[in-house]
This record gives C-alpha cells, sequence and structure tokens, in this order.
C-alpha cells in the first residue's frame, strides 16, 4: 500500500499504529500534513496577500510527549495573524478518533539578537491528550500586508512528511516568479493550471524522510528543499507597475527607507567627530578612531518595531541615547565618516546564516543586517558596529563572503563582496612546556590568540566571574587526557585592539606517558586536533561550516630526562589539499624534543562533495596520532 493512501483518512479513521511505525522506523513524531497556500490580489491597486497554513503531526511514541505538546504561531504587524484553530485527534475504542480542542493560547514578544525586522509576536499553546496514536492539527491564517516580505514555502528537514503541499494563487494581472531551491532530488513536483482570471501553481511532495542534525551544519536553508516566489510586476492604477524584478527594484525599495536620513546637520556630533580626528593625517587614522568611538560609547540593542523594522534612526538621535541596532550603528558610522570628509555609504547585507545572493533572488529576504562602507585610500572597508570587538578591516566572521548593497545615491548603487580572511589573519599559537613528575606529566603553556580566535576570548571574558572564569580557562587550556589539572592562571591582554590576547598556566596530567624499566614512553601530541573527525558519507548529506578560518601551531616540548636518549622519533608527516593543511614534525635540541603540529583551516563551507577530499586528510592523519616518543636510559 502506498504510504500516501495508508495516510490519506488517517485523521478521519484509526490506521495499523505498527505498520505506520515501521514505515517510519525510529521516528517518534511525524508530519502527516505540511500545507501552505497563498492567495495574492491587488488591493486598491497594490498587490497583499493571505497565507493560509495547515498542518497535522502523528505521535508514534510517548518518548519527548511533553516536548512535542508545545507549539508556537509567529506573527507581525505585517503578518497579521486573521485566525487560528487547534485541536487533538484522540484514538478511541472502535477505531474512531475523539477531538479535543485548545482552549488556551497565550500571545507575546518573540525577541532574538541580531535580527533585522524583529516587530514578531508568538502565540504559545499546548495541544492536550497526547499519546501514540494521536494527532496534533493546527491551521491558520495570516494577512500579508506588504508583498516585498512573503517568505519562501520551506520543508521541514527536521522530521518525516508524508504529504507536503505549497500552493500559489495569482491574478493573471500579476507576474511572478519562482525558484525552487535544494531539490537535486526532484522532491517538488509542479502543476500550473491557468484559468481565466488567474493561475494556480501548486507544488506538492510526499514521503520525505528527516535529515539528521547537525552542529557543525549551516543553516538548514542551505540544504532543505525550499520554494522562493516574488512578484515581478503587476496591473496597477497607474499601469504596469514593476515590483521586485531585479535587484534595482530591490534598491529602490531599501533607499526609500534612507532617503531623508542625516539631511539636518547636528552640531554635537560634528564636535565629537572634529574632537577625534584633530591631528590625524590621514583617513584610515580617522576611520579608526570614529569606529573605536562608535564601538566603545554606543550600545547595540535590538528593539526594531513595525515600520522602524526597515527605517535607521537619525545618527544625532542614536548619538544622544548611546544605543542602537544595526540599522541605528550604520546610520552613526556613516554620518560620522561623512562628516569627517571620508566617503561612507549606508549598506546592505545578508549574515551567513542566509544562502541567497542579489542577482539571483533580489529580494529582502537577502539581507538581515546593516552595515556602513567607506572608500578609503583605494581600499572598500566594511564597518559592522554591532560587535564591539570587531577589528577595523577585519569585518565580523558572520559576514565574511557574502554580498553587500552599497548604497552610494538614491539611485545608484554597487553590489560588493565581503572578502573572506585567510587563515594567516587568525592564528592560535600554543607553546607547552613538558616534563616527567612521578606519576604523570606538568608544565606550563603559554597560548596566544589573534584575529577571530582573540575576538572570541575577549568576548567571552566580558561576563565572567572567579568561578566560571577558572573552568573557561580549564576549557581552553585543557590537554593530554580528561585527568588535566589546571594549576595557576593569568590572561595577558596584549593589544585588545588588535584583538591579541595570551594566557599562561601550570598543569599536571596524572598517568599521562608510561614509564617501563629504563624507557619512558611518551605521545607528544597532547592535542589531537583532528582526532574522530572522519565524516560518514553514507548518514551525512548537509554541509559543514566552519566560524572563520585559521591557523593553529602546537609546539608540545619535552625535557629529556637526565641520563636518558632518544630511541625512537616519529617520522614527520604533511598532508595539504584544498580543505585542510595538517602536519606534524619532531626535532630533538639539546636536552629537549620537540613536536610541531600545525592545522590550517582552509575553507568556511565543505559541501557533501568534498567529503571525500576531507577524509584523505583525516584516514592520512589517523595513524600519526597513535605515535609515541621512546626514551631510554643511557
Amino acid at each position: 500500500m502506498p504510504v500516501w493512501l495508508l495516510f490519506s483518512s488517517l485523521s478521519g479513521a484509526a490506521q495499523p499504529i505498527e505498520e505506520i511505525k515501521k514505515t517510519y522506523s525510529g521516528a517518534e513524531i511525524i508530519y502527516l500534513k505540511y500545507n501552505k497556500a497563498v492567495t495574492i490580489s491587488l488591493v486598491a491597486g497594490e498587490p497583499v496577500a493571505e497565507s493560509r497554513y495547515e498542518k497535522e503531526l502523528l505521535v508514534l511514541s510517548e518518548k519527548n510527549a511533553n516536548v512535542y505538546s508545545r507549539h508556537s504561531v509567529y506573527h507581525s504587524s505585517y503578518n497579521e495573524l486573521k485566525s487560528l484553530e487547534a485541536y487533538t485527534m484522540v484514538p478511541t475504542e472502535g477505531g474512531k478518533y475523539k477531538k479535543l480542542k485548545v482552549t488556551e493560547m497565550k500571545t507575546g514578544s518573540s525577541t532574538s539578537n541580531s535580527v533585522f525586522y524583529d516587530d514578531v509576536k508568538q502565540t504559545d499553546f499546548n495541544f492536550p491528550g497526547l499519546a501514540p496514536g494521536a494527532i496534533e492539527h493546527v491551521e491558520y491564517t495570516q494577512y500579508n500586508k506588504d508583498c516585498h516580505l512573503l517568505m519562501p514555502y520551506s520543508l521541514p528537514g527536521y522530521l518525516p512528511v508524508v504529504s507536503a503541499s505549497f500552493t500559489l494563487t495569482v491574478p493573471n494581472s500579476v507576474d511572478i516568479r519562482h525558484l525552487v531551491r535544494n531539490d537535486d532530488q526532484n522532491v517538488f513536483t509542479l502543476k500550473v493550471d491557468k484559468k481565466r482570471q488567474e493561475t494556480i501553481y501548486t507544488w506538492t511532495a510526499a514521503n520525505i524522510k528527516p535529515l539528521n542534525d547537525y552542529a557543525d551544519a549551516p543553516d538548514d536553508s542551505y540544504y532543505t528543499p525550499h520554494i522562493v516566489y516574488h512578484i515581478t510586476s503587476f496591473e496597477g492604477n497607474n499601469g504596469r507597475q514593476k515590483f521586485l524584478s531585479n535587484v534595482d527594484d530591490l534598491y529602490n525599495w531599501n533607499a526609500s527607507f534612507t532617503k531623508d536620513l542625516n539631511t539636518t546637520p547636528d552640531a554635537t556630533l560634528q564636535a565629537i567627530v572634529d574632537s577625534l580626528t584633530k591631528g590625524l593625517a590621514t583617513e584610515t587614522a580617522k576611520a579608526k578612531k570614529i569606529y573605536k568611538w562608535v564601538q566603545a560609547n554606543i550600545k547595540y540593542v535590538a528593539f526594531e518595531q513595525g515600520i522602524e523594522g526597515f527605517r535607521p534612526r537619525q545618527a544625532a538621535e542614536v548619538c544622544s541615547k548611546r544605543y542602537g541596532d544595526c540599522k541605528d550603528m550604520s546610520s552613526i558610522i556613516t554620518q560620522m565618516l561623512r562628516l569627517a570628509g571620508i566617503k561612507a555609504y549606508y549598506t546592505w547585507i545578508g549574515t551567513r546564516s542566509l544562502p541567497y545572493t542579489y542577482t539571483e533572488t533580489p529580494l529582502p529576504i537577502v539581507d538581515n543586517h546593516m552595515i556602513s562602507t567607506a572608500f578609503i585610500e583605494n581600499e572598500w572597508i566594511f564597518l559592522d558596529g554591532t560587535d564591539p570587538h570587531a577589528k577595523y578591516g577585519m569585518h565580523p566572521s558572520s559576514i565574511q563572503g557574502k554580498e553587500a548593497l552599497v548604497g552610494i545615491s538614491p539611485s545608484v548603487y554597487k553590489i560588493l563582496t565581503v572578502p573572506v580572511m585567510g587563515p594567516e589573519k587568525t592564528v592560535l599559537t600554543d607553546s607547552t612546556f613538558i616534563s616527567f613528575g612521578n606519576e604523570g606529566i606538568k608544565g606550563k603553556e603559554k597560548v596566544h590568540y589573534s584575529g577571530y580566535f582573540g575576538e572570541d576570548v575577549y568576548n567571552s571574558l566580558l561576563y565572567k566571574d572567579e568561578r566560571s572564569l577558572k573552568d573557561y580557562i580549564k576549557t581552553r587550556m585543557g590537554k593530554a587526557s580528561n585527568k588535566f589539572i589546571l594549576g595557576e592562571y593569568s590572561i595577558d591582554k596584549k593589544a585588545a585592539s588588535e584583538n591579541e590576547i595570551d594566557i599562561h598556566a601550570g598543569f599536571e596530567v596524572p598517568d599521562y606517558g608510561k614509564k617501563m624499566g629504563n624507557e619512558y614512553y611518551i605521545n607528544l601530541n597532547l592535542e589531537k586536533l583532528l582526532e574522530n573527525r572522519l565524516i560518514d558519507t553514507a548518514k551525512r548529506k548537509v554541509p559543514i561550516e566552519n566560524e572563520f578560518n585559521y591557523e593553529i601551531r602546537q609546539y608540545h616540548i619535552l625535557e629529556i630526562p637526565a641520563g636518558y636518549g632518544v630511541t625512537y622519533q616519529p617520522k614527520n608527516f604533511n598532508f595539504q589539499n584544498d580543505l585542510i593543511g595538517i602536519s606534524i614534525a619532531y626535532k630533538q635540541q639539546g636536552n629537549q624534543i620537540i613536536a610541531t603540529q600545525v592545522v590550517t583551516n582552509k575553507k568556511l563551507l565543505i559541501y557533501p562533495a568534498e567529503f571525500v577530499e576531507w577524509n584523505k586528510a583525516m584516514k592520512a592523519v589517523a595513524p600519526h596520532y597513535k605515535e609515541q616518543v621512546v626514551l631510554e636510559k643511557k
């Protein structure tokens, strides 16, 4: 029996739960339906839309039933919630179902850090009577006021889906464009029904297996099948009007929110700029001083509301209040740079959580962030005011490699790509001095952090008390085994403005290294940085995301006990490809033997097609992580 037929009448009559469990082995809950229907219409000559959602979930296991009982529906002033119904279908004797309606719903604000538009509410409720065989049913309708903000239809990659559909109904006076992403397996089937007054597009999918969840995967929009759609033009009151047909249209919409920004001089802001740049000869020096002042004096707070989710506030207001969101940071940095005589521009950009580009999808879904871009001494500089420790010229890792829409004038823009910082810009250098003790090893280590490593350490140290600080240092400095004992430690904030910092620590590791008769055996790879990193290509079908490229240099320096000599020194090892570099080298110098391990991460995203190359490196290094140095008494 086809799976779709098995479930076609499930909400009206009981089906053998064991048969269903066999079909979806291991699943605790599955979507029977995952449907969305969008109807576009013209109201007063402008496009609006209504979105209707219908979802049904079948509970297969008592495990985590309480977790699955909780549900939230999100809405905002742009996507008004017009109707909402939810109930549980509970199986009863005789193969029928009993309907238990959800009677209590609570609506409140839904907030999130680092968001571009945060006028979001969430309505929360619990499904009653959940048990194996029960069905959760929710349906709701939203009124979409602004069709610039229509969101893609995406499958829920984390759960199995029996039946899914997306229906788009469009008047024939409205032209649309649609794009199916991440559908190499042709999950979606499209049917087009063209009628006299409207055209109906229907995408259907069936029997969708879930993707495994991985902590190091990028946002699921990078790999989950989804449908992007948008209006390109429509027949309005003034004839045929363009809407979101290309980047020009998107920029015109974005620029409408900045056209009246910072048009009135402000003496206070000018005085601050003058005092900061006094005596500075170069634009670079001036820009650095202004950027650091904003980072130190303007606190980043996400508090967007309504249309303010898109419109930056005046720089003078931001300066006076001493706080602002990402758009406000863009406003004040850009204006202060302009007051210093520097060419600076408001800039829209998407963080790396978004996989889209302006040329492929010229829509508001491409960007969720704003920064300032300046042209200084023949170089484009990207300045993000939301990160208090971002280094001038080294933008936050969250926007590396992303396209930036730079507003040169009300009608002129540039699309620039934010550079990806090379591994040499972010280096961790670990120098660890080791000697044998009575029951293991002891030593001292000094770790120098720079680039994004240093920025991460500075940010992590901001709000730690003495106890949590010690735990953090132990996590950073621990090595060799889980018996690692942290000794005295100190932190040297060498150059905060350059994100450079040192951590010093003493340590002991009982039972590490072995003494057998007249010989010592010790593995000098105290941290096997790439151990257990082999990818199961049969299971993993989603990319790996690295926060940034980096280089880790480890020097493990063993003091050779008096009266001993080295009788076995492992061979050197080196492996390089486009994804990763790793080398392990040994050298005897006086009464020391030095093991040097260097790992270089070269790519931010590693796609499934590259997993074979990654695994080559992991297989090559694995035996070298088992090698030991042997010392023998003379």
